[in-house]
């Protein structure tokens, strides 16, 4: 700095003027250089290319939420992110949930995790896929599901891939049954149409649930009280108010009660406050504004 401010003097010479214009260009070429260098770095990182991905799909959704029905509140179009499931849902469960579970073999951001999950993995919840996979004697004790828990050893897993795995064809279609009815509960977007369409069957579903048959009543409670349950309550199972109680405290009685295995309470305990849990819950359950296809 000192030889800049002296440059007007050195100017005077003829080897001084020579002196300031070489400075000159090495200043410059070491300004584009410092330049040049963290950008071409910052491209290499891969947290910087998710940070600017994640800036263009905010931008893509803000846009989108104010073309919505509620329109741009007075808070700001910041708030359109703020109350979003599909912005908030993924940070959530990155932060909250993806050290043990996983989104689709992820941690909700779409980032690989090196460490094995300990729970299940929860892309598509409750939908009939899902419940199909907990239900396949093949698939029921792999990390998919319970696979990472305690419950690995449990009369769940037990049921499924010893009297699940032994159905003749007709339990096996009954079985069917019996995932459309339990996936209804859920009242899925995605499966709204479907569910309608096979609201007969799901009729014939929800009946095979209380049935000697499925048995699935010997542990889970369904459509009314049993104190003698021992499994998480059936009823409504997936829903919103379902997902939401069973977020907040899954040691509730309605669910895991002491068999819980190190789940957090999250509402409880006050980890989350309510309108993350329900950001969370619509986000697992894929509820959120999309307009109208043409």
């Amino acid at each position: 700095m000192g030889i800049i401010f002296l440059m007007p003097i050195i100017g005077r010479w003829k080897l001084g003027h020579r002196f300031n214009v070489g400075l000159s260009f090495s200043l410059l070429g070491g300004v584009i250089l410092l330049t040049y260098l963290p950008v071409t770095e910052d491209k290499r990182k891969p947290a910087f290319k998710a940070a600017v991905e994640e800036a263009r799909r905010n931008a893509h959704r803000v846009k989108v939420l104010a073309e919505s029905p509620t329109g741009i509140p007075r808070e700001g179009a910041v708030t359109l992110l703020r109350n979003d499931p599909l912005t908030q849902g993924p940070k959530l469960f990155a932060k909250n949930c993806a050290s043990c579970h996983r989104y689709d073999g992820r941690d909700g951001t779409g980032r690989q995790l090196q460490d094995p999950p300990e729970a299940s993995d929860l892309n598509g919840f409750a939908s009939r896929e899902w419940l199909a996979g907990l239900l396949d004697p093949e698939r029921i004790d792999s990390l998919h599901y319970f696979g990472g828990t305690k419950f690995k050893e449990g009369k769940m897993v037990k049921f499924v891939k010893k009297d699940v795995a032994g159905f003749s064809l007709e339990q096996k279609e009954q079985l069917k049954k019996v995932i459309a009815a339990l996936s209804a509960e859920a009242e899925l977007k995605s499966l709204r149409k479907l569910d309608q369409r096979d609201a007969a069957l799901i009729a014939e579903g929800r009946a095979l649930i209380a049935s000697e048959a499925m048995r699935c009543t010997e542990c889970h409670q369904f459509q009314k009280p049993d104190e003698d349950a021992t499994a998480p309550d059936l009823t409504g199972y997936g829903s919103r108010d379902w997902l939401v109680d069973f977020i907040s405290n899954p040691a509730h009685a309605r669910f895991y009660s002491k068999r819980n295995d190190r789940m957090p309470a999250f509402g409880q305990d006050k980890v989350l406050d309510g309108q993350a849990i329900g950001l969370l819950a619509d986000w697992l359950r894929g509820d959120w504004y999309e307009p109208s296809q043409p």
